[in-house]
């Protein structure tokens, strides 16, 4: 008997796959406190981009009749997780923080699920490991960045936000690991049992409710997931690995979910000022292009962004070469993994210059498509080199001593990042005391007053103009400008000077109120007219 199979008798699945979320508790926390403790934190709990459900929550508390303008992607799953995490009464931060944890646990699910799909005959131990080992590298590449900027190729990280697409690289993952799985039964490998109609019918529902709701929410997930798709499934069917009618189901189930999804995208209509193709501007190919390579550049001239981009081309390298090999083997399966983990990064970053679309977080499937394959890496190992030869209750003991120094681990850090909730940046909290405490209303660009505007108790009082004083409602919601023609003073920071002020107000005597990054120009009375939104008032 071998190691792996003294393990498996000795430790019930249960108690294996409750070791296995044990550690990855342990490393979200990690993650986590690591984001917290670094200037990434900005970018967690106060950049304009990622404080919107916190904007969303603030207004509807508030009374706000809810009347939002939003970008293409709806954000419904990030909204619904954020606002019953807010529940808990944590608080802006702490729920920030809470999610971002969550966000990093739901990740590790996916990657199980990928573990337990790609090769479903392997040990049990085998498949947590893979899982774990990939959700470790995520993880690590989460450490390597450390600064505010979120338009970078700092990438793992924006999965700890609730803005970035944290759900559509989860659905893209576990869309991955839905198919292999299918591919895998229908094939008969794995366990070399063909599934019976029941378990087909619950693959086939939940790959359609995943394409559906991901469409729904960001249509994104067609190009980073379901383009990638057909391209591997016309790799698979022309060198018969699997049969092109598995394939032409598995792409109906896809194509299905995906309809249902951008139908219901109908009744949202009036939400969305910009939609995916006004994204688009194939015209810049060139510049976009440019601004790619020296965003690539930039993080490749420090050390932890050159180990970080190191790491993804080989993952990428790793996966083409798997693929090839997988497709030898007739291994279906694998191969559809591997080759999603190579086709979908290179497809996007063409897309991205082709199409002139600019911003890096639309090129994610760079780093989290190709870590799915190292759920495969146990394999690797010789067999009985994942576990010590100890008697039963050795092992027993051993994992339950792993799992309490987990849990230990998980609690120091929950305590850690529990008082760092509470510390609310002092320059955010001087501008809310001030502005709860004037009663009145104020205006301040887009990229400057967001991050005080989700911490107030009546976010109305802060509003969002353009370089031209005018309304500009983006990812905002559109009743604050209701009853509003003018404010009385201007919030600026040290990265955003104030807008130019409207001519009549020019002049007019005023006072000054610094707090720390960010500056109040305060005219004591609503003599700054805000003017009509313009029709292109959209980044």
């Amino acid at each position: 008997m071998t190691d792996e199979h003294a393990l498996a008798r000795a430790v019930p699945a249960w108690a294996a796959e409750a070791c296995g979320w044990g550690a990855a508790l342990l490393l979200s926390l990690v993650a986590v406190a690591h984001l917290d403790a670094t200037d990434r934190s900005w970018m967690l709990y106060y950049d304009p981009e990622t404080v919107l459900p916190a904007l969303v929550r603030g207004s509807a508390v508030a009374g706000q009749p809810q009347d939002w303008a939003l970008s293409a992607v709806l954000f419904i799953p990030e909204m619904a997780l954020y606002l019953g995490l807010a529940a808990l009464g944590l608080g802006v931060k702490g729920t920030f923080a809470l999610n971002a944890a969550v966000n990093f646990l739901l990740l590790y699910g996916a990657l199980r699920l990928v573990s337990g799909a790609v090769r479903p005959g392997r040990p049990h131990g085998r498949r947590i490991a893979g899982a774990l080992v990939a959700f470790g590298a995520v993880i690590g590449l989460s450490l390597l960045e450390d600064t505010s900027g979120w338009d970078t190729f700092e990438v793992a990280s924006l999965l700890a936000t609730a803005t970035f697409y944290s759900t559509t690289v989860l659905a893209v993952t576990a869309t991955t690991g839905l198919v292999a799985r299918a591919i895998a039964a229908r094939s008969g490998q794995g366990s070399g049992a063909t599934p019976g109609p029941k378990r087909g019918r619950w693959l086939a529902a939940a790959l359609f409710a995943v394409s559906a709701v991901a469409t729904l929410t960001n249509p994104l997930y067609l190009a980073w997931e379901a383009a990638p798709l057909v391209v591997v499934f016309a790799m698979l069917g022309w060198r018969r690995v699997v049969a092109w009618v598995l394939l032409a189901r598995v792409a109906a189930v896809l194509g299905a979910g995906a309809v249902v999804g951008l139908a219901g995208r109908i009744p949202f209509a009036a939400l969305i000022t910009k939609d995916g193709p006004a994204y688009a501007k194939p015209g810049q190919a060139l510049g976009t292009a440019i601004y790619y390579a020296e965003k690539l550049a930039d993080r490749a001239s420090t050390l932890p962004g050159a180990l970080s981009l190191t790491f993804a081309v080989a993952l990428v390298v790793g996966c083409v070469l798997v693929f090839r090999r997988s497709l030898a083997r007739r291994d279906a399966a694998t191969a559809l993994v591997a080759g999603v983990g190579w086709v979908a990064p290179l497809g996007v970053l063409v897309g991205a210059v082709a199409l002139g679309i600019v911003g890096t977080r639309y090129v994610q499937p760079l780093f989290f498509a190709p870590v799915c394959l190292l759920v495969l890496a146990p394999d690797l190992a010789a067999p009985g080199a994942l576990a010590r030869r100890l008697p039963a209750r050795g092992l027993r003991v051993l994992l339950a001593g792993w799992a309490a120094a987990c849990l230990a681990a998980s609690a120091i850090l929950t305590a850690s990042l529990g008082s760092s909730a509470g510390r609310i940046d002092a320059d955010v909290r001087c501008v809310d005391a001030w502005v709860s405490a004037s009663h009145r209303t104020g205006a301040g660009r887009y990229w400057t007053i967001r991050g005080p505007k989700a911490y107030l108790a009546e976010p109305n009082q802060l509003v969002q103009v353009d370089d031209a004083f005018n309304a500009y409602p983006w990812l905002t919601d559109r009743d604050d400008y209701r009853n509003v023609p003018a404010v009385s003073f201007v919030l600026s920071d040290d990265r955003y000077p104030a807008p130019p002020l409207p001519s009549a107000a020019r002049g007019l005597p005023h006072e000054t109120v610094a707090c720390g990054r960010y500056t109040i120009t305060d005219f004591g009375q609503d003599v700054l007219a805000i003017g009509p939104a313009h029709a292109n008032a959209t980044p």
